[in-house]
């Protein structure tokens, strides 16, 4: 991550917390959308030219107060969002590794109006049984070629 971009996150951070610490308003869904694009942003890995992976796993940390008023809908807001940021993806081209997936967690030590974003890329178990020569987990590896010592094609 580059300097600029740390030096921008703290900053967001720090007018983000100040207001919210300030104003005492509570955290708003679009609040929550705009985290996970700017996740996926931060967190984009390019692994081709025409293939850059974002994260599809996203855990919303909020505070007691925020957490307690938005848990009851957090199954229906976790579909939301992962909408969102699937539309998100779609119109900057980005590709998942498996299904979206935004859950809310509660946070002790965050004060109302602030929240966290933690993200990781986890690929799907359907993914990875389909990809030519994966194995079943805990299947055997396939014995070695007959006339070749260890299966690496020695002469």
């Amino acid at each position: 991550m580059g300097v600029l971009k740390k030096f921008e996150q703290r900053l967001e951070g720090l007018v983000n917390g100040t207001f919210a610490k300030v104003f005492k308003s509570e955290v708003q869904p679009v609040e929550i959308a705009g985290a996970l694009q700017r996740e996926c942003d931060n967190n984009a890995t390019i692994w081709n030219r025409d293939r850059t992976v974002v994260p599809n796993d996203f855990i919303v940390e909020l505070s007691t107060p925020d957490f307690e008023r938005l848990s009851p809908y957090s199954g229906q807001l976790g579909d939301e969002l992962a909408g969102m940021v699937r539309d998100y993806a779609k119109q900057q081209r980005y590709t998942f590794m498996g299904p979206i997936k935004v859950h809310l967690e509660k946070a002790e030590d965050l004060d109302t109006g602030l929240y966290r974003v933690r993200s990781r890329t986890l690929a799907s178990s359907a993914s990875q049984a389909a990809a030519p020569g994966a194995a079943a987990p805990g299947a055997a590896a396939p014995a070695p070629p007959a006339g070749r010592p260890g299966g690496y094609g020695y002469p």
